[in-house]
């Protein structure tokens, strides 16, 4: 990843708080599974499905998962998400426990 994720990681966090970046959607929810076993199958389950539907946006262009709401950084070219998306499609999945 190196110093472009890092700085595109810095202006999500200002300018785009609203949104977050793939990578820190995997890295939530690969800290809740380390961290919450009873969960651990669930949240698998949903990191899986999270990537898939991540690789489907990027190479057909729309997104297989209705409730993940996105758009693409034009300074970057990189897909970023709405939070409250992330939230919401975890929280119908049974996951409220995961901070962005």
């Amino acid at each position: 990843m190196g110093a472009r994720q890092d700085v595109f990681e810095e202006l999500l966090s200002s300018k785009f708080a609203d949104h977050c970046s793939a990578e820190q959607v995997r890295t939530s929810l690969t800290r809740a599974i380390k961290a919450n076993s009873p969960q651990r199958e669930l949240l698998f389950t949903l990191l899986s499905r999270f990537n898939d539907n991540h690789n489907r946006i990027l190479y057909q262009g729309h997104s297989g998962e209705a409730e993940l709401t996105y758009c693409h950084h034009k300074l970057f070219k990189e897909v970023t998400y709405h939070k409250d998306s992330i939230n919401k499609w975890l929280a119908n999945h049974g996951v409220n426990t995961v901070n962005l």
